[in-house]
Formats: C-alpha cells, sequence, structure tokens
C-alpha cells in the first residue's frame, strides 16, 4: 500500500510543465523540449544549454558562488534549481521562449534566461542587462521565494516574507558579485515607486493588503517570468526597502534569526511571522508593515545604492 501511495504521489509532482519566458511582445517564441537539450550538471544545479558550452560555465560558477552567499550570509540553503540559458541566433528575432518537460515541480524549480543573440560570454553580456539581472538577481530570487512558497503561502498575506527575504537575497548576493547589477535593479525599484505610486499621490503602501499571494493558473502551467521579473510591481520594491530598514538599524543578523525562527516555528502565518520580527526587533512590525512610508522607502533604496 505504501508503494502504491508513492507512485500516485510521483505521477502527481513529476508532471509536464509549459514555461514561458517573454522578453518582447509580438515577437515568436522558440518552443524547446527539455528531455532533447544539452544539459550540463553542478552539484545542486542542472543548466540546460541552448548556446555555448562555455556560458553554461560561467553561469554554473555564478550560482555556485550566489548559494554560498545566501548560505553564510543568511543561513539558507536554496536548495537544487534547474536554470535553460537559451541564446538565440541574431536571425531568429525571437521574443521568448516555451519550454516543455517532466519537472519536480514542488522542489525543483525552472528558470529560463532568453539572451541576447549570439551572446558567448558573461562578460560581452555587458549590454545585456536584462540577462545580467535574471542569472545574478532573478535566479536567487525565485530559488528562495520557492523555499518560502510551499510552507507559508497557504496565507495569502504571508507574501510580505517571500518577497522581503527573496529582494533582500538578490541585493546581497549582487553586492558582493555585480554592483552594477544591483544599482540597476535598486533604480528600477526606486522608480517604480515613484512612477507607480508618489506621482500618483499615493503616500504610504499596506503589504499585509496590497501585496498578497497570487492564486489560479492551470495544474502543469508555470507563470510567465520575465528577465527582471516583478519590475511593475511596486510592493516589489516596497517589501525590499522593508527588509533593508530592518538590516540597516538592527543589523543583517536579525535577517537571518528571522530565518531561522519561522523554520523553527514550522512556518507560521503572516501575523505570527511579523510578532516574530517584533520580538527581534522591539518595534511594532504589523504596523509598520501596514503604514509603509513611501517617502522613507525610496530614500532607503537610495541608501542601499549610495545615491541620496
Amino acid at each position: 500500500m505504501a508503494v502504491l501511495v508513492l507512485l500516485a504521489i510521483l505521477i502527481i509532482i513529476l508532471i509536464d510543465v509549459d514555461i514561458k519566458m517573454v522578453r518582447e511582445e509580438g515577437k515568436p517564441l522558440r518552443e524547446l523540449n527539455l528531455a532533447r537539450v544539452e544539459q550540463l550538471k553542478r552539484g545542486p544545479f542542472t543548466i540546460y544549454l541552448l548556446g555555448p558550452r562555455s556560458l553554461g560555465e560561467e553561469v554554473a560558477d555564478v550560482l555556485e558562488r550566489a548559494w554560498r552567499i545566501a548560505r553564510e550570509r543568511l543561513g539558507v540553503d536554496l536548495g537544487r534549481c534547474r536554470v535553460a540559458v537559451v541564446v538565440p541566433k541574431a536571425s531568429e528575432n525571437l521574443g521568448g521562449v516555451s519550454l516543455r518537460g517532466k519537472i519536480w515541480v514542488l522542489w525543483n524549480p525552472l528558470m529560463p534566461i532568453l539572451t541576447s543573440p549570439d551572446l558567448q560570454s558573461l562578460q560581452q553580456a555587458e549590454a545585456d542587462t536584462d540577462t545580467l539581472i535574471a542569472i545574478y538577481w532573478v535566479i536567487a530570487h525565485e530559488a528562495m521565494e520557492m523555499k518560502i512558497a510551499k510552507k507559508l503561502y497557504r496565507d495569502r498575506a504571508a507574501r510580505w516574507v517571500g518577497d522581503d527575504l527573496a529582494e533582500y537575497m538578490g541585493y546581497a548576493i549582487t553586492t558582493e558579485l555585480a554592483p552594477k547589477v544591483r544599482d540597476e535593479m535598486l533604480a528600477r525599484r526606486r522608480r517604480n515607486i515613484q512612477v507607480g505610486l508618489l506621482d500618483h499621490g499615493r503616500s504610504h503602501y499596506d503589504l499585509t493588503k496590497e501585496f498578497l499571494v497570487k492564486r489560479g493558473g492551470k495544474k502543469g502551467e508555470a507563470s510567465e517570468q520575465r528577465p527582471a521579473e516583478g519590475i511593475s510591481d511596486p510592493g516589489y520594491a516596497v517589501s525590499l526597502a522593508f527588509c533593508l530598514q530592518i538590516a540597516q538599524k538592527h543589523g543583517e543578523g536579525v535577517i537571518k534569526e528571522f530565518w531561522q525562527r519561522l523554520s523553527r516555528r514550522g512556518f507560521p502565518n503572516a501575523k505570527e511571522a511579523a510578532r516574530i520580527l517584533s520580538e527581534l526587533t522591539g518595534e511594532d512590525i504589523w504596523a509598520k508593515l501596514q503604514k509603509m512610508d513611501l517617502r522613507e522607502v525610496l530614500q532607503t533604496l537610495g541608501r542601499a545604492a549610495g545615491t541620496p
């Protein structure tokens, strides 16, 4: 009986997944079957290669260093990760990719990266900002949120926890490995706040009500992912600023301890998570989350980038 139950579970979670990544609307997508793509395996990483193997090796090098930073600075093991690196030919004029394959959807996230045409190396990608953002920021962000989503996102109001930690993960990694990418992401987040909220007369933002876990989507179908995911949603910027304010005021060690306590308490709901952080900081975190001052958010993001 136990064997039958296990087989049933495997059938449920090992399913065909269709993941789309669009960089430019209105252009054709390339459809790819992952079972027919060359793979580079290194530790917890599987790199699907549709481009130079040397580029795949470079991506694996970056991820190894990023995962080390996550362990050492924040005490987080980001776990296994799959990345599809798709390098189009200049003649293809692609707008994105559609990837199909059997994926362990609960434990092994897959992130597609569509680079600029004929890209041969990360050094050559200096002008390809979206590719660098995907490699240095978005992959770790998604891996971090995957760890949270399985255990915490039963409460829709808990999205602030996942994206706080995921955004701070991207910030910490790029600070060490790619400061230019960090500064570009902070600039985008600041524009989000200015254009998306302040320019419309907003002064405060409620992370517990305005930035909720999304529901829906067909089973076996992943949501669209973009190279700089979330830049149009100001909730990402507010989440990052919230976590930065905690680190700037109380030290990064508080973020690490917050994660450890969340883990030990079995990943509680949003209010209980806020209570844990209140214990660590002495602040009323739930009240702070409900009324994030957008001018302070803008200043926080500016300080993180070393700009006024």
